[in-house]
Formats: structure tokens, C-alpha cells, sequence
């Protein structure tokens, strides 16, 4: 008896340690972090470098953009948040998910030649999935992306299909590489004269400077913010704002 006892004992680490691996084993159903590569694959056949879209190409080959606006619409970071372990990769989706929107609801309304014509459907009334959840375009940049992520720099980033927006860039946003992206996109923008300008000592700039002038406080105000990306406004100089097209 006493050496059947010694041997159940010497078990006992065994399955103790079994057990305590069984227990840290990632499930095997463990999601993979949220993807955009087919987004990026649809914008890097579809928009060119000056960020030129080809409505018609994709409205003929419309898969590409299904199958991302698919994801979309499955799983978000409210949803399935173990799909979003950083910042970094919550803001990457709402802003590829504002930028895929946009575009969509450009090819659904053949003929139409500025979002501006639409824009009460096009902004506040159509609505998009989002892991399941609907959301409209207004209620996505203001109520999420501006709210939750109180960085100026987004505003480079969203791109409403208007020709006053900002470059719509050949890839997506990637989570690894979002600081870098929202940088570089940004002095980009107030580097270009068709946003930013200096003529006869007025400072020309992009509205979006105007409709969202509280989102620069932060940072001085617009000019600060300006110059701080590599614009060249002077001190003091009076600004005019540029149409929104």
C-alpha cells in the first residue's frame, strides 16, 4: 500500500504541471490581429499618385473592395477587440474604414460628379457596418475618430472623396507604421500650395483649418500647426481660407 501511495504522489507534479500548460495554451480559435492588406491591394491598383481615384474600374471589379468593406462589417474594435491590441490598430481601422466608405459611396451614385451634391445622403443618412454596428460618415469622424483619438493629424488622413481633401494614399493605414504615415501625410498637406499658401502677405489655407480650428489648440492654433509641419506662414499674417471643393 505504501508504495502505490508513493507512486500516486509521484504523479501528482506531473499532471499539476500538465494541467497548469493546458490552462496558458492559446485557444485554438484565436483571432488573428484585423487586416487590411485587401484594402491596400484595392487603392494600389485603383488610385494614383496624386490620389486620383478610378471609380469606373472598380465599379467593374467591384470584388476587391467587397471583400474589405466585408471584414468591416464583421468584426470592429467594439466587437471583437481582441482583434485591436493597440491604439495604434483601432485607429488604423476607423480611418481605412472612413477612406473605403467614402470611396463606396462614390461608385454607388453613377453620374455624380461632387460629394457636395449629395451631401446630406452621403454624410448624415447612409449608413455603413462596422462589426455588425451601422454608422454614418459624419457620426464616424466626429463621434469616433475625433473624439476618441483627439489627434489633428487624422485630419490628413480622411478622405471624404472631395477634391479639397487631403492625398488619398496608395495603401492603407498599418497599424506598425501609422505614427510615421500621419506624419509624413500631414507635412505633405501643409507643404502643398494648393493647401497652403503665402501671397501678397495673406495666408492662404485649406478650410479644413477653419471648420476644425478648436482641434489645433492643442498645438498653438493653425498656424503653429502649420509651420510646425513645414509650412512658412509669418507671424501675425492674415488668413483667408481656401474653398472647399
Amino acid at each position: 500500500m505504501r508504495e502505490q501511495d508513493c507512486l500516486r504522489a509521484s504523479w501528482v507534479p506531473v499532471i499539476a504541471t500538465l494541467l497548469a500548460a493546458l490552462l496558458f495554451v492559446a485557444p485554438a480559435h484565436a483571432e488573428a490581429p484585423f487586416s487590411h492588406a485587401a484594402f491596400t491591394t484595392v487603392l494600389a491598383k485603383y488610385v494614383d499618385v496624386r490620389g486620383n481615384v478610378d471609380y469606373k474600374g472598380i465599379v467593374a471589379d467591384p470584388a476587391g473592395l467587397d471583400r474589405y468593406l466585408a471584414g468591416v462589417s464583421a468584426a470592429s474594435p467594439r466587437s471583437h477587440p481582441e482583434r485591436f491590441p493597440t491604439r495604434n490598430d483601432t485607429l488604423a481601422y476607423y480611418l481605412n474604414a472612413y477612406n473605403a466608405f467614402a470611396i463606396r459611396g462614390v461608385t454607388q451614385r453613377p453620374g455624380i460628379t461632387t460629394v457636395d451634391a449629395v451631401k446630406e445622403a452621403f454624410f448624415v443618412t447612409s449608413t455603413w457596418q462596422m462589426g455588425g454596428t451601422p454608422v454614418t460618415l459624419q457620426a464616424l469622424e466626429n463621434d469616433i475618430v475625433r473624439k476618441q483619438f483627439p489627434d489633428p493629424r487624422v485630419h490628413f488622413a480622411l478622405n471624404c472623396q472631395s477634391a479639397g481633401c487631403p492625398r488619398l494614399p496608395q495603401e492603407a493605414f498599418d497599424p506598425a507604421r501609422l505614427d510615421a504615415q500621419l506624419e509624413g501625410y500631414t507635412r505633405e498637406f501643409c507643404t502643398d500650395p494648393a493647401n497652403v499658401r503665402v501671397e501678397a502677405g495673406v495666408a492662404h489655407v485649406s478650410q479644413i483649418f477653419e471648420w476644425y480650428a478648436g482641434d489645433f489648440s492643442a498645438a498653438g492654433g493653425s498656424v503653429a500647426f502649420i509651420n510646425a509641419h513645414g509650412g512658412k506662414i509669418p507671424v501675425g499674417a492674415k488668413l483667408a481660407f481656401i474653398p472647399y471643393d
